[in-house]
């Protein structure tokens, strides 16, 4: 199914990219500090309107309400769009963005978004929901890839 052009309105894996957000994060010393970073990405994902928030692209395993929608673009790269009813769940989604939107087949099957999170020191910050949900989301974006 074609993603809507307005859920694809944002930046990030294209004109933010993975290298650029690791710098951010890093810099980002205290929890405090990568929680307004979390909260401003948020504020550059598209707020979906509700018809297209639809069972079929709920994601399973996450505490809050997350959608996602995936597509394959006529390149071969990966078209992602999500969105949260959390404010931080959807920054925690523009880093998920970040790593696979517009990227390869082979680049989503070897990227380890876990490694690359904690190499920036954010798992530590993440509470045992919100870590499995992201897994959850990294998983369904995974599992369409094989």
């Amino acid at each position: 199914m074609m993603i809507p052009t307005e859920l694809l309105a944002h930046p990030f894996g294209q004109t933010i990219t993975l290298t650029q957000l690791a710098a951010t994060l890093d810099a980002a010393a205290s929890w405090e500090a990568k929680n307004r970073l979390l909260v401003q990405l948020s504020r550059q994902l598209p707020d979906w309107p509700a018809e297209y928030k639809t069972a079929d692209c709920k994601v399973s395993g996450c505490e809050s309400q997350v959608w996602l929608r995936q597509d394959r673009s006529a390149d071969g790269h990966w078209q992602i769009a999500a969105d949260s009813d959390s404010r931080i769940v959807k920054g925690l989604l523009a880093l998920v963005l970040t790593a696979y939107h517009h990227q390869p087949t082979n680049a989503v099957q070897t990227f380890d978004f876990e490694g690359w999170l904690q190499a920036r020191g954010m798992q530590r910050f993440l509470t045992a929901s919100r870590g499995n949900g992201l897994r959850a989301i990294v998983q369904t974006i995974e599992k369409q890839r094989q």
